[in-house]
């Protein structure tokens, strides 16, 4: 068991490198000489966080995870200009490296060369999804390459890469599986490569979302499962019925016609047979189906689809971070998110690495 750096009392399971009567160092319970011990100690922590560049970033879901479990996120590439302006306006610290990864000038890289612990990211995932066609010509299959490049020329001390599950099986040529070129291109820059198949339901996420994590390091840290499993109800019943004052949580508008569907609609039913989970009345005391870029949930008890912000909080995201963009823009923001909660639970257990 770890200790807490500043009272040495053994650290619970949930706390990184201080004890929580220690981290709240404003508490005034302590003297004066205390509150200024505990404050040096946090800031030096601070100072030496593990370094972070999230690649693929999109709004900065597995940034905002990484961050609550004291990494610090130092830079970002994105390519969608609504995902740029979330990821900024809630990681306004991080820089924008650029925008096409393909495009990326190799001299910005080279100066974070050894100096970056960890890059994560998720490649577009569009053409290995179960739920599309899997085209194996489509362009974006490829970009998983991009990703191992800018690995090389940084040369962190950990990388994460997270994706849909048919990455597993597809192919980028006819006879060669992405999941083995990535794993054996990482071998071959000397990581050790594990990899796992998490959902986030174990990780206090309210919603059924299996992906594949990729691990390089020298060691196994993926976390245990949590503990109870969130339910689409616990997590979103305190929104109001109708539009707020939060940002996300705007009710769509809806043809007559749609809304008499729903209104027949019972617990776990769909609007039509044409459609897999979406279009569907999510039961309120199970977990949800997985939020994807399209608003496809209808709310459990009220005659409606799901509002960005309750998307939102399906993927784990708190209220005060904020999204830009259209609502479109918002829920494909969302689906794309690697869940904040999730990431957090992968992080804490890839800070005791350091």
């Amino acid at each position: 068991m770890q200790k807490c750096k500043t009272c040495g009392k053994q650290l619970e399971s949930d706390e990184i490198d201080f004890c929580k009567d220690c981290f709240s160092f404003h508490d005034f319970k302590y003297s004066s000489n205390k509150r200024k011990e505990i404050r040096k100690a946090y800031s030096n922590w601070k100072n030496s966080r593990p370094k972070v560049i999230d690649l693929f970033a999109g709004c900065g879901g597995f940034s905002l995870g990484l961050e609550k479990a004291g990494f610090e996120i130092i830079g970002f590439i994105e390519n969608w200009k609504p995902a740029i302006e979330t990821y900024r306006l809630n990681h306004p610290n991080a820089k924008h490296i650029g925008k096409d990864i393909r495009k990326i000038d190799l001299s910005n890289l080279k100066k974070y060369e050894n100096e970056v612990d960890l890059i994560i990211g998720g490649p577009p995932c569009q053409g290995f999804s179960l739920c599309g066609k899997r085209d194996i010509n489509d362009s974006r299959n490829n970009l998983f390459k991009e990703y191992l490049k800018v690995v090389k020329i940084i040369n962190p001390n950990f990388i994460l890469l997270e994706n849909v599950l048919g990455i597993s099986t597809m192919r980028y040529s006819k006879d060669k599986l992405v999941l083995n070129e990535i794993i054996n291109s990482l071998i071959k820059l000397g990581y050790s490569v594990t990899y796992k198949i998490l959902d986030a339901t174990d990780y206090y996420v309210p919603q059924r979302r299996k992906r594949l994590i990729i691990l390089g390091t020298k060691m196994n840290v993926f976390p245990k499962y949590g503990g109870k499993k969130l339910s689409v109800w616990e997590s979103i019943k305190d929104l109001p019925e109708f539009n707020s004052d939060l940002n996300g949580h705007e009710v769509s508008n809806m043809t007559k016609e749609t809304l008499d569907k729903i209104k027949k609609l019972k617990f776990g039913e769909k609007m039509s047979k044409n459609f897999n989970f979406s279009r569907q009345r999510l039961p309120p005391n199970k977990p949800s189906k997985t939020v994807t870029t399209v608003p496809n949930f209808i709310h459990p008890y009220y005659n409606r689809f799901l509002t960005p912000r309750e998307l939102a909080r399906l993927q784990s995201f708190p209220d005060d971070f904020l999204f830009t963009g259209s609502r479109t823009a918002m829920i494909r923001q969302i689906g794309n998110a690697v869940p904040p909660l999730m990431a957090e639970v992968i992080g804490n257990s890839l800070r005791r690495a350091f």
